[in-house]
């Protein structure tokens, strides 16, 4: 995977492409004007937020010389709501609007978490766990009944999914396909976007008509799906995720209204044999 370099001056240019278009209408992140406080982004809480422990989830800074493991991590946040912060860092910045826009989802990711930990210890990382740790960072949710688009996906057939499909996708039908942004790590690299960026997508069977609805309704209707689906074993293991080359996704990157630009075999690759 190519080095992450972080910008150290604020800036939100990168923030016209596509695929910031809903955490823009949700927080108008792209009229920020400078690196936001952990207290700024407490007010973007649509509502008090709580854990599944019962604690209110605040954003508290976290000093330099703080180093939390993953596994201290998740049990800081459970046993007292408050997620680390770090200044001007990105990826911190996208997992605290990730709990803002996913409330659910992420106090059940946090649970699942801390009873694994409980159960299992902290000597080697279970394969539920593993499954929570990517698509935490990486995830995509899909919500479309069409199973011919999705079929595609998973073979890695890419001009028909993009291409030939094109018209499906962010459609509010029944056929079409309603596509968001989980993954904070996402949101993060996507500032300084790279012809291999690749995230891992989930499908919520239900139908793209949601894509309808306002979006604040849309987010709290596929939040809470995608927690009942966790907290049915939907990510026991890796088997339900799969590769989503992420500038692919089409209006999410303005260089693949150029359908060319899924020419590329390197980023665009096939399905290996096994």
């Amino acid at each position: 995977m190519k080095k992450f370099e972080t910008f150290t001056e604020w800036t939100t240019s990168f923030a016209n492409q596509g695929c910031f278009d809903h955490i823009n209408a949700m927080t108008a992140f792209d009229e920020w004007l400078g690196w936001p406080s952990t207290e700024a982004l407490q007010t973007l809480q649509p509502d008090e937020l709580k854990n599944l422990n019962n604690k209110t989830i605040q954003f508290v800074p976290q000093s330099a010389e703080q180093d939390y493991s993953a596994v201290a991590y998740e049990e800081y946040i459970y046993e007292t709501g408050k997620v680390p912060t770090r200044e001007k860092s990105w990826h911190d910045i996208f997992g605290a609007l990730s709990w803002c826009m996913f409330p659910q989802t992420k106090a059940t990711i946090n649970q699942l978490h801390y009873h694994d930990i409980k159960q299992f210890g902290t000597q080697q990382r279970s394969s539920l766990r593993n499954a929570l740790t990517l698509f935490d960072e990486c995830g995509v949710v899909l919500v479309t009944t069409n199973q011919t688009l999705l079929t595609a996906l998973k073979q890695h057939q890419w001009q028909q999914a993009f291409v030939e499909l094109r018209h499906l996708w962010h459609q509010a039908s029944a056929e079409g396909v309603a596509v968001y942004q989980f993954g904070h790590a996402n949101y993060e690299m996507l500032t300084k976007p790279y012809v291999g960026l690749t995230g891992k997508w989930l499908v919520i069977d239900a139908s793209a008509e949601i894509a309808g609805l306002p979006l604040n309704v849309q987010y709290r209707l596929v939040d809470q799906k995608l927690a009942n689906a966790l907290k049915t074993g939907t990510l026991n293991d890796n088997s339900n995720l799969y590769p989503l080359p992420l500038l692919g996704v089409p209006n999410w990157y303005d260089a693949n209204e150029d359908f060319r630009f899924y020419n590329n075999t390197e980023y665009f690759r096939p399905k290996p044999n096994k």
